[in-house]
């Protein structure tokens, strides 16, 4: 499994966050966000094999994905938003190996 946020030659890596993730990982993960972090999201897009979450971290715009293929994983949207990226999806990740449901 991908563990780090990798930037190269400014192109932003996408971090996996749990590649067997299910649609129901997903929203639990938008949920933890939306009350642990204060995160609140600013679009959505849906479509019948994924699923893209935008919203602001910290200032910093990043993508929570779901796909049938990839399973969960976060995207930062610039350069400026590497280091956020980064730093959540360790979060996220941690999350969602607990199997105790703990808070973000």
């Amino acid at each position: 499994m991908k563990t780090d946020l990798n930037i190269t030659n400014n192109v932003f890596e996408t971090s996996v966050i749990d590649e067997n993730g299910s649609l129901q990982k997903f929203y639990s993960l938008t949920h933890e966000l939306s009350k642990s972090r204060h995160v609140r999201f600013t679009g959505k897009t849906d479509e019948a094999d994924n699923i893209e979450w935008h919203f602001k971290y910290r200032g910093r715009e990043l993508t929570l994905q779901y796909s049938i293929y990839n399973g969960v994983t976060l995207q930062p949207m610039n350069s400026k938003a590497a280091n956020a990226a980064f730093e959540l999806a360790g979060l996220l990740k941690s999350k969602s190996a607990s199997s105790t449901g703990g808070r973000l």
